[in-house]
C-alpha cells in the first residue's frame, strides 16, 4: 500500500483539520474551510552540519533561496534539504493515531475520540475535555550510535505568525497563525521555536531566532550524540465570537477556552489521557474481525468526519445555561446537515452522541420542515394534496438558511442535479427517528412527535396518489416545489437509474421502510388505525417491489415502468432502518417481509458481477449504468447485504482494496473522498460520510467469516 495520502486530523466539532501525508503536496492547518491546508510542512532533521532530512510533505515547485525576500539573497545553502522519498516511508493508519517513520523521525498525530457528552447535562470539565480543539503530536528522533548532535525540527509557513513564548508569559514554545491556529510544547532543555525564510535558514543558527517577518515557523529540538528524544506538540484552533448567520451561535469551546493559548495549554495538560484514549480506538479497531483493508477505510472515513463537524452554542454569553447545536458540514461542498448525509451519519451517531441525532431531527421539524402539495408528472397547475416534508440541508458556509428552505434546491430542473429531494428527505425523517427511538429508547421524543407520526403517513401517501383504491406503495407524484421540473434522490449525479425519484427502485425500498416504521411507532402511540394503514401501505410497497422483479434478466430494474433496465446496488438500502430497530429478525428472509427479502437477495446476487454492478478491478458499481460510485453507500449496501440477506461475498476482500486503492491512489490529496467515478473522485470530496463503515463493526458472525477470508 502507498504512504502517500493525506488524512484528516481534526479535534471534535471545530471544523477544523491539520492535514498530513500526501507527498509533494502542501497541507497543515485549515479551518472553516472545506479543503486541506495550504501549508508546506517541514519534519525532518540535520546530523550535526549536514543535510536537512524531511518529509516530502511540501510542494517543490520552488527551492529554497529562489524566493527573494525584500530583494536581499538569502546565504544559506540551497542543497542542504534532503527530502525522503515514498519508498523511504513506513505508515500505520489506526483509528486514532497516524503513524510516519522515515530514516531517524517518527512523527506521530493522535485524533482522540469517544463519547460525546450532552452538554445541557454533562458536568463542565467532561464538556470541556471533550470539545477542545486541539489534537497532539510527538516527534521522536535517534541519534543513537551517532557522534554528532542532531537537530529535529517542525515547522510549516503561513502568514501572519507569531510566537507564542510572549503571548503566554512563556509557558508555551511555539508559534501560532494571528489568533486562529497554532502548535506548541511545554519549556524545555534544546526545545526552542522560531520564525525565518525557512527551516534551513533557522537551522542555520540565525541570532535572531524569531525573525517575525519571517512566514516559516517551528520547532527546533536539540538532540546529543547517542540519544533518543520525544517531544510531545499540541496542535490547536480557535474561532472567536459568532461564527454563523440565519442562526447565531459561537462554538461550544469558547465557553471554556477564552484563546489559542488556553486551547494549548489545556491539550497540554491532559496529554496523558488524551492519547491514552486514542490507544483505546485504535486497540478496539485492531481487536475486530474487520480485514486491513475494512480496518483501513473506516479509520480514514472517521478522520474525515470529525474533520466537517461543528459543535456550537446558540447561547452567546457564558451565563446563560449551554444551548448546543450540531452540524456536520459536507465535505467540500460546506452546506450544513445536509439530510442525505445525516441518514449516513445515524449509526456513528448514535454510537458516540445520541443527542445529536436527537437535537438535529428537531431542527428539521422546528425549522427545516413545509407543506407542500404535490403534482402529477406533466400537469404541473393542477395540484392536489402532499404534506409534510423536510429540506435537503440547512444552509451553506455557516449561514443557515431562512426556515423551510434549503441551499441546495431549485425549481424547474427535470431530475436534473439541484432540484427538490422532497420525498426522500421526508424517508430520511422517519427512517432516522424510528432508529433513534428504539436504540436511544427515547419515550420523550416519541411523546413529542406522536402528532407529526400521522402527518408523516398522510404525506406519504398523498405521494403515492389521492386516490386510496389508485396506490402501489411507490411515490409517482412530485412536490409542487419543483415547479415544472421533477424530483431527484440523493444519488443526484447519476443517470435516470438512481437521479430520477418518481418510481425509483432505491426510494421504493425506503418509502417500504418508512411505513414499516410509522407503523410499528403509530401502534406504540396507541393509534391503531393509522397503524394498520401503514402496514397496509408496505405491503404495497413490497408487492410493487417484488413484482417488478424481471425474470429475462434475474433482477429488478432500476425504474419500476421498466424504463430504466439498469441494475442498482442500493435497491436493498431500505432494509436497513426496519432491521437496526429490531423488526426485520435473523431470519428476515423467512419472516412477515419473507417474500421481499428473498426477492432482493435473488436481485442482488444476479448483479453483483463484471458487466453490472462490479468495476474490472473489483470495486463496487452502485449502477450498472453509470461509471459514479459512493463508497459511503457501499459500505452500508455491504453491511446490509452480509447481515440481512446473508450473501455470499466470498470475494469481498478483493472488493475493498479495490476501494482501497480508490482513497488512496484516487482521491490521495483530498483524504476521504465519497463519490468516485472509475475510482477517481469527482466530487464529494474531503468528506464526513464514509462513517457508514461504523455498521461493519455491528456484524456478528457473517462479519467476522468474511473479514477472515
Amino acid at each position: 500500500m502507498s504512504s502517500s495520502y493525506n488524512v484528516q486530523h481534526a479535534p471534535v466539532g471545530a471544523f477544523a483539520s491539520f492535514t498530513l501525508g500526501s507527498v509533494n503536496r502542501r497541507g497543515g492547518f485549515a479551518s472553516q474551510v472545506g479543503r486541506p491546508g495550504g501549508s508546506n510542512v517541514y519534519i525532518g532533521y540535520r546530523e550535526g552540519n549536514g543535510q536537512f532530512f524531511c518529509l516530502p510533505y511540501f510542494e517543490t515547485s520552488s527551492t529554497p533561496g529562489s524566493e527573494v525576500p525584500f530583494g536581499v539573497t538569502l546565504t544559506y545553502d540551497t542543497q542542504m534539504r534532503r527530502v525522503f522519498g515514498e519508498q523511504d516511508i513506513r505508515r500505520e493508519l489506526g483509528w486514532a493515531t497516524d503513524t510516519i517513520r522515515a530514516g531517524r523521525i517518527t512523527f506521530t498525530v493522535f485524533s482522540p475520540f469517544g463519547a460525546i457528552p450532552d452538554p445541557r447535562t454533562a458536568p463542565a470539565a467532561e464538556v470541556a475535555q471533550r470539545c477542545c480543539p486541539a489534537l497532539i503530536a510527538r516527534i521522536e528522533l535517534d541519534n543513537t550510535g551517532r557522534a554528532e548532535p542532531m537537530t529535529g525540527a517542525f515547522a510549516l509557513d503561513a502568514p501572519s505568525m507569531r510566537d507564542l513564548e510572549s503571548t503566554s508569559g512563556g509557558q508555551l514554545i511555539g508559534v501560532a497563525h494571528a489568533r486562529r491556529w497554532g502548535f506548541a510544547c511545554r519549556p524545555e532543555p534544546g526545545v526552542r521555536a522560531f520564525q525565518a525564510f525557512s527551516p534551513e535558514n533557522a537551522l542555520e543558527g540565525s541570532a535572531d531566532r524569531l525573525f517575525r517577518l519571517g512566514k516559516t515557523g517551528g520547532l527546533l529540538i536539540d538532540v546529543p550524540p547517542g540519544a533518543r528524544r520525544e517531544v510531545w506538540i499540541a496542535l490547536g484552533f480557535h474561532e472567536a465570537g459568532t461564527i454563523t448567520t440565519g442562526i447565531e451561535a459561537r462554538y461550544a469551546y469558547t465557553r471554556y477556552f477564552r484563546k489559542l493559548e488556553d486551547v494549548l495549554s489545556h491539550a497540554l495538560d491532559h496529554r496523558e489521557a488524551l492519547v491514552r484514549e486514542a490507544a483505546q480506538r485504535d486497540e478496539e479497531l485492531a481487536s475486530s474481525p474487520l480485514s486491513p483493508a475494512q480496518k483501513w477505510l473506516l479509520a480514514q472515513a472517521t478522520h474525515g468526519y470529525f474533520g466537517s463537524t461543528e459543535w456550537l452554542d446558540t447561547a452567546l454569553d457564558d451565563a446563560s445555561p449551554p444551548a448546543p447545536l450540531w452540524v456536520v458540514n459536507e465535505g467540500e461542498y460546506e452546506m450544513m446537515n445536509t439530510f442525505d448525509l445525516t441518514i449516513d451519519h445515524l449509526f456513528f451517531e448514535l454510537r458516540y452522541a445520541p443527542w445529536v441525532v436527537r437535537d438535529v431531527l428537531d431542527l428539521y421539524v422546528d425549522r427545516y420542515s413545509f407543506r407542500d402539495e404535490v403534482k402529477r408528472p406533466g400537469a404541473p397547475s393542477e395540484l392536489l394534496p402532499g404534506g409534510v416534508s423536510f429540506t435537503h440541508d440547512m444552509g451553506v458556509s455557516n449561514h443557515f438558511s431562512p426556515a423551510g428552505d434549503s441551499s441546495y434546491e431549485r425549481p424547474n430542473l427535470d431530475a436534473a442535479c439541484f432540484s427538490h429531494m422532497t420525498h426522500e428527505q421526508l424517508t430520511n425523517w422517519i427512517c432516522c427517528a424510528g432508529v433513534y427511538i428504539a436504540r436511544a429508547g427515547d419515550e420523550g421524543f416519541l411523546e413529542r412527535h406522536r402528532g407529526l407520526f400521522a402527518e408523516l403517513l398522510t404525506s406519504l401517501l398523498h405521494r403515492d396518489a389521492p386516490e386510496p383504491g389508485a396506490r402501489t406503495g411507490v411515490m409517482s407524484l412530485d412536490s409542487n416545489r419543483c415547479g415544472t421540473g421533477a424530483e431527484i434522490t440523493t444519488y443526484d449525479s447519476l443517470d435516470h437509474s438512481l437521479g430520477r425519484a418518481r418510481g425509483n427502485l432505491y426510494l421504493a425500498g425506503k418509502t417500504w421502510a418508512s411505513y414499516v416504521i410509522l407503523a410499528h411507532l403509530l401502534e406504540r402511540c396507541g393509534n391503531a388505525a393509522q397503524a394498520a394503514e401503514s402496514s397496509a401501505a408496505s405491503q404495497r410497497s413490497a408487492r410493487a417491489i417484488v413484482s417488478a422483479f424481471h425474470e429475462p434478466s434475474g433482477y429488478i430494474p432500476a425504474l419500476l415502468d421498466g424504463s430504466s433496465m439498469s441494475a442498482i446496488i442500493p435497491a436493498i438500502e431500505g432494509l436497513l432502518y426496519p432491521h437496526a430497530m429490531g423488526l426485520l429478525d435473523d431470519n428476515a428472509a423467512e419472516g412477515e417481509h419473507g417474500e421481499l427479502v428473498r426477492t432482493l437477495h435473488r436481485h442482488f446476487q444476479a448483479i453483483l458481477k463484471p458487466g453490472l454492478c462490479l468495476f474490472p478491478e473489483g470495486g463496487w458499481k452502485l449502477s450498472s449504468s453509470s461509471d459514479n460510485s459512493w463508497m459511503s453507500k457501499i459500505a452500508l449496501c455491504q453491511h446490509i447485504a452480509r447481515a440481512i440477506l446473508k450473501a455470499d461475498l466470498s470475494d469481498d476482500g478483493r472488493h475493498d482494496e479495490a476501494h482501497v486503492r480508490w482513497q488512496i491512489e484516487g482521491s490521495g490529496y483530498w483524504a476521504f473522498s465519497d463519490q468516485m467515478q472509475r475510482g477517481v473522485p469527482v466530487g464529494s470530496r474531503y468528506y464526513p460520510r464514509g462513517v457508514t463503515a461504523i455498521l461493519w463493526l455491528d456484524e456478528r458472525s457473517a462479519g467476522a467469516k468474511s473479514a477472515s477470508r
